[in-house]
């Protein structure tokens, strides 16, 4: 004869798991979430910190270097970045340029001489052709030249550049004309992109361990070439990142479009973070104004956030979160 007891003693312990899941204010015995915001656009200082200050929640933002102190009002200076890292914000490259390893030279040995030839009727004017589909910068004798928007501007202005892409031609005007005699003008590599995007964050004063891929392009001599200057890279997919099976130096990421809903967001947190128990972390770009790609709304913002808050899901920066959930160090 069969016992009535034991599957009905499991009743109460079924009820008391599934509202410890569910009921507000309860922690979530689960996964964890990350929101990184690409670019560091300065809405991002001005809507997305406030918010999730608001809900105590830290975040990470990948800066592109070059644009740091450019004195561009888009994007955020190294002032607001040191706030957002006062306050527990994660402040990561997102390269030097923001460019993709598929259109420039992928390493410092393709870094190859530009052939320049003088420009007919000028004395410090140099032209030539250029074979990638962007160029990333110039580099003449390890000095770097200021790219700028005509050919006009780089006339009078030493150390500087312009380059058509509709034709693949550079106007180079050099510091040193014999630097284009001596063939001493490099095309700057993705290689270049990944170790001086670190180095100029770091002259900054920022602790820069992640890098966060442009455009959320990868590939995997990229991914290998990433370990010597980083801890951890987080990419696109559009998909979470399972315990045990995860690529710290390929970390996916969901993407978030203007028009998604908070309720699809926070849908997508239910199923990966707390149903299965994933790492969930997210790709934004600009908060409350129409800076950038895919700008997201504040409030939707504050709706996640609260989301997250009341059910207790752990929101950490992305160099934490390798910490827990790659290296199995610490708590959330």
């Amino acid at each position: 004869m069969k016992s009535a007891r034991g599957p009905r003693c499991l009743v109460p312990v079924l009820a008391l798991v599934l509202s410890f899941l569910v009921l507000p204010g309860r922690l979530c015995q689960a996964g964890m979430v990350s929101l990184v915001f690409d670019d560091g656009l300065s809405s991002v200082y001005d809507y997305a910190f406030p918010v999730l200050a608001n809900h105590g929640l830290p975040a990470t933002v990948g800066i592109i270097a070059d644009r740091v102190d450019a004195g561009d009002p888009n994007f955020m200076d190294a002032k607001q970045l040191r706030e957002l890292e006062d306050a527990g914000w994660e402040i990561a490259s997102h390269s030097l340029t923001h460019k993709r390893p598929i259109d420039i030279p992928k390493f410092y040995a393709e870094e190859k001489c530009l052939q320049l030839n003088p420009v007919a009727g000028t004395k410090s004017l140099y032209e030539g052709k250029y074979t990638y589909g962007e160029l990333a910068g110039l580099v003449e004798n390890g000095r770097e030249l200021q790219e700028r928007d005509s050919g006009r501007l780089v006339k009078n202005e030493p150390g500087s550049y312009y380059f058509d892409e509709l034709i693949g031609e550079v106007i180079v005007h050099p510091f040193d004309p014999q630097s284009v005699n001596r063939q001493q003008i490099r095309a700057v590599s993705y290689e270049r992109e990944l170790e001086a995007s670190q180095k100029e964050l770091t002259r900054l004063g920022f602790a820069v361990s992640t890098y966060i891929t442009p455009h959320n392009y990868w590939t995997p001599e990229m991914s290998e070439l990433s370990k010597r200057f980083y801890a951890q890279v987080a990419n696109g997919g559009d998909t979470f990142n399972r315990k045990g099976s995860t690529d710290r130096f390929w970390l996916k990421r969901f993407v978030v479009h203007t028009d998604d809903t908070a309720e699809a967001i926070i849908a997508l947190v239910k199923e990966h973070a707390i149903r299965e128990d994933g790492w969930v972390i997210f790709c934004l770009h600009g908060i409350g104004s129409d800076l950038g790609w895919e700008p997201w709304d504040a409030a939707k913002l504050d709706q996640l956030a609260d989301f997250l808050k009341e059910k207790g899901v752990p929101v950490v920066p992305v160099d934490k979160g390798t910490k827990l959930w790659v290296e199995g160090r610490g708590k959330p």
